[in-house]
């Protein structure tokens, strides 16, 4: 469990060197602002130079800001899969009731929950700093310019996910209750 939290967290870091540098994936790419640099952006078309839109266009705090929504949704995903070990880890232990499964897995419903919320509000800011930051090229009847954003959504996958973890919770915690109470009876 521990290589795929890993591997999920170094995909992550080399998606946000990647978007933060400039370096392009393919070296020979002339139009190089890739998807994963602003998810919420659908179309970046600048009259600035029409052969060449690079990531480095954008300011570095776009870039960052952009690249989060990315590290947001892999934090989520580490979240769930530590939570999903340590829930097996304390199962196979033969304690699958005991008090820190409960809490962790409340944590964990509110944790996603909170990120997702995040996630969000970073998908809508980043949209509003691009439209501002290219308003002057923006103007179709000036520059013409164009920049489509994606709507701003929630994670359906990792609500799903915090509800299931709640669920669990209550699950654990009523197996809990079971366990104390018929602890000592025959």
């Amino acid at each position: 469990m521990n290589v795929v939290v890993g591997a999920a967290v170094a995909l992550c870091a080399l998606q946000v060197f990647l978007v933060v540098s400039g370096i392009p994936v393919i070296p020979s790419d002339d139009a190089w602002v890739p998807p994963s640099a602003l998810p919420q952006v659908l179309q970046l078309d600048l009259p600035v130079d029409a052969l060449r839109t690079e990531v480095t266009v954008l300011p570095l705090w776009i870039r960052l800001l952009g690249v989060s929504s990315t590290v947001l949704m892999a934090a989520m995903l580490v979240i769930a899969l530590r939570a999903v070990h340590h829930v097996a880890r304390r199962s196979a232990q033969g304690r699958p009731f005991a008090d820190d499964v409960v809490r962790r897995l409340r944590r964990v419903a509110v944790w996603l929950l909170a990120l997702v919320g995040l996630r969000l509000l970073v998908d809508v800011a980043t949209g509003a700093a691009v439209e501002r930051r290219f308003a002057d090229h923006l103007d179709a009847t000036e520059a013409g310019g164009a920049l489509g954003i994606d709507l701003p959504s929630l994670s359906v996958p990792m609500i799903v996910a915090a509800a299931v973890a709640a669920v669990l919770a209550h699950a654990f915690a009523t197996g809990r209750d079971l366990v104390d109470a018929t602890d000592g009876l025959v």
